[in-house]
């Protein structure tokens, strides 16, 4: 099965960045301003996209502050149904944190495939800026 890993390094410590990961407020900074974000393992992200027919829902699988977020897609698109995205956060010896993304489970390197791969690269990008300047930079506004 394909899988997308990724991996960037973000200039703040790695509470502020899980913070970004798991609260309404850090989703909507660089995500979608679409986000009911739920806490704690069993709870579910619900993202939502402007003209798109359904939610993206993410229930957590694990949640532990600072260190990994893992989470499993359980509404969305059909190739994204039951796919894993993971999250870890490592201190750099540089400083920062080192942000990794594991997106795992798909069934085929399709147009879809490229596309998630091209739009985590990109939403990476804005995760960083976002964590960084504390400014919203969101890749959808619902």
């Amino acid at each position: 099965m394909p899988d997308i890993a990724l991996q960037i390094r973000i200039e703040a410590d790695a509470e502020t960045v899980y913070r970004a990961l798991t609260t309404s407020e850090g989703v909507a900074g660089w995500f979608t301003t679409g986000a009911e974000i739920g806490e704690g393992v069993g709870a579910v992200h619900r993202l939502s996209f402007p003209g798109a027919p359904m939610t993206w829902d993410f229930r957590i699988d694990q949640a532990e502050a600072g260190k990994r977020l893992a989470q499993t897609v359980v509404a969305g698109p059909p190739q994204w149904l039951g796919t894993e995205i993971a999250y870890t956060l490592e201190a750099h010896p540089e400083g920062g944190t080192m942000v990794r993304l594991d997106h795992t489970g798909f069934a085929e390197i399709d147009d879809m495939f490229r596309e998630v791969t091209m739009g985590w690269a990109g939403m990476f990008t804005r995760l960083k800026e976002y964590v960084e300047t504390g400014k919203p930079v969101p890749y959808a506004t619902v």
